[in-house]
């Protein structure tokens, strides 16, 4: 699906402090010669697909610099509640006090894994479970994962899982969703560091001909292009956004752990158009701002929600 270029786009300034990267490779223990708390959440942006009514996922292992954490236990989420800054706790333990370079997530996808069911799923509108299997084994490297833990000190990671970008539409009527192949699995995981981001939120005002279910994207300054509203399938759509959410029934949006820095938000309405229980791109949105809020000039600071609220008005395509 193809549409014209994309108007209304907003900046905004973030400014929260960077991840402090680190190259070395050692054990995922504590040590003796000093040890720093670590926590593991986890975080969704949706599916807005009718016919998936929830994704369970099952964390087998969780691996820091190739190395699994101590004592740490499978877990499964149902990752698809998890959204508008909602978590689960997956971890909290300590490590030894020195660079890390990554973290990876180990995905149990097994047909009968999980008390005889499969270990990753999705529920349909049947309310059947459906598999879902991983490649690689299920290994999920997170893209700029790596860390510094400091003696005495803390880090709190939190993991979001993009299912806008994780699921795929497959053409397969007995299978019609899988994980996306390795690579875009990949970056549909991002981790930051809890304390270290702030939320933006805020209320949408429609025009009348403004209908249909609304997502409000995020992305970094300068990575938003036309291209991104172009695919063969609207699963293809967008994948460079950071975050993304859809309003609620108040029309209000809310985009958490965003990291420092400068973004571009989008505003994009999707319908049920050939009533299939999936959901279309109807066309873009321009985005103004309500009152003398300059949307080029929010910033955004950690531990802290800045209100952002704007109007949109509908583009036929």
């Amino acid at each position: 699906m193809q549409l014209g270029n994309l108007s209304g786009v907003v900046t905004l300034a973030l400014t929260l402090p960077l991840l402090t990267f680190g190259c070395k490779e050692d054990p995922a223990s504590p040590s003796d010669e000093g040890n720093g708390a670590f926590r593991v959440e986890i975080t969704d942006a949706p599916s807005d697909d009718a016919n998936v009514k929830g994704v369970f996922v099952t964390i087998a292992d969780i691996r820091v610099a190739g190395e699994s954490l101590e004592a740490y236990t499978a877990t499964t989420v149902e990752i698809s509640a998890l959204t508008n800054g909602a978590t689960e706790l997956l971890y909290a333990g300590e490590l030894a006090a020195k660079s890390y370079n990554k973290i990876e997530l180990v995905l149990e996808d097994g047909l009968t894994a999980v008390a005889g069911g499969p270990g990753c799923y999705y529920v349909n509108e049947d309310n059947q479970k459906v598999a879902l299997e991983v490649a690689d084994e299920g290994v999920i490297t997170l893209t700029d994962s790596g860390f510094e833990m400091v003696q005495s000190g803390s880090v709190n990671a939190v993991v979001d899982f993009d299912l806008r970008k994780a699921l795929v539409r497959t053409g397969d009527e007995t299978k019609p969703y899988a994980f996306a192949a390795t690579n875009r699995l990949n970056n549909s995981l991002r981790v930051v560091q809890k304390d270290r981001t702030g939320t933006l939120s805020g209320t949408v005002s429609r025009d009348s001909q403004a209908e249909g279910e609304v997502v409000v994207y995020a992305y970094q300054k300068g990575t938003f292009t036309a291209s991104e509203a172009e695919g063969d399938s609207d699963d293809e759509l967008f994948l460079n956004a950071v975050s993304s959410t859809k309003l609620n029934t108040n029309n209000e949006y809310t985009l958490a752990y965003l990291e420092a820095g400068s973004y571009e938000l989008v505003a994009v309405s999707y319908e049920d158009t050939d009533e299939d229980g999936r959901l279309e791109m109807r066309g873009q949105f321009k985005i103004s701002a309500i009152g003398e809020l300059d949307l080029g000039l929010l910033q955004v600071t950690a531990n802290s929600t800045t209100t952002a609220d704007f109007k949109v008005s509908f583009l036929p395509g």
